[in-house]
């Protein structure tokens, strides 16, 4: 498996630039939902970029560990309170593209009028296509809010050092995640 590790220099520019592409496209939205887990950061800086604080979360639940999935996403809770009409869903990834598809279903069964997506990366072979991403992979993407759970499942897959070390784990980070995890 190939891995890409990005950095928090590389997330924040590439929020930039779906923040400065929203602005030129004069885009306005009631909300901006970001999909828990990995969706969270992005949604902050890009509502903080676009002058927006209607600010919520949607939690999908669908990957068991490093490229496994359950059958199907699961929505487990969404903090909108009153139905936007114009909403901005923000994800890290569209990988299998699954969950973006749960969360649009959900919104539309809510009666959203206009939903507008966005995305970090998109995975080629992704079944959804976001109306903005910014990087697209065939990797396995390590983003930096994920970096000890990456760890984690690395090792519980029994992976050597020097592999984890090659996918983008720096050696400090390794050691300190075992500290952390001893039983792992």
């Amino acid at each position: 498996m190939d891995y890409i590790r990005l950095t928090w220099d590389d997330i924040y520019a590439d929020c930039r630039k779906i923040a400065w592409n929203i602005v030129k496209e004069k885009r306005k939205f009631d909300a901006i939902l970001g999909i828990a887990r990995g969706g969270m950061i992005p949604a902050r800086l890009i509502s903080d970029m676009i002058n927006n604080d209607n600010l919520h979360a949607i939690r999908t639940k669908f990957y068991e560990t490093i490229g496994k999935t359950a059958k199907k996403p699961e929505i487990v809770y969404s903090t909108l309170s009153k139905k936007p009409k114009k909403i901005l869903v923000i994800d890290d990834i569209a990988d299998t593209g699954k969950s973006l598809v749960a969360v649009l279903e959900y919104l539309k069964r809510q009666e959203v009028k206009e939903i507008f997506t966005a995305t970090l990366v998109k995975k080629p072979h992704s079944i959804f296509t976001p109306d903005i991403y910014i990087r697209e992979t065939s990797a396995w993407v390590i983003f930096p809010w994920e970096v000890y759970e990456t760890i984690r499942e690395m090792l519980k897959r029994g992976m050597e050092e020097k592999e984890i070390i090659k996918a983008g784990i720096k050696i400090e980070e390794l050691n300190e995640a075992k500290k952390f995890y001893p039983l792992i």
